[in-house]
Formats: C-alpha cells, structure tokens, sequence
C-alpha cells in the first residue's frame, strides 16, 4: 500500500521546491503587511 502510494509521489527535493516557490513570495507579502501596520501606529 505504502510503496505504491510513496511511487506516486514526487521526490521530496520537488516538495521542497513547491514549498520554498509558494512560502516565500506568502511569507514576504505578509512581513511588508506587518511592517506597514506598525509604521502606521
């Protein structure tokens, strides 16, 4: 079950890739959102 399932999936180099390309952008956006709201306090 396991080893069919773990064929399917990409290596995890790839899973790491998709997180870094979709974090980064996300966790950037959101430190400028955070920086913008305490420069307006």
């Amino acid at each position: 079950m396991w080893k069919m399932v773990y064929s399917y999936l990409p290596d995890w180099k790839v899973f790491l890739q998709g997180f870094i390309a979709f974090f980064v952008p996300f966790a950037i956006s959101r430190f400028f959102k955070w920086a913008r709201t305490l420069e307006e306090e």
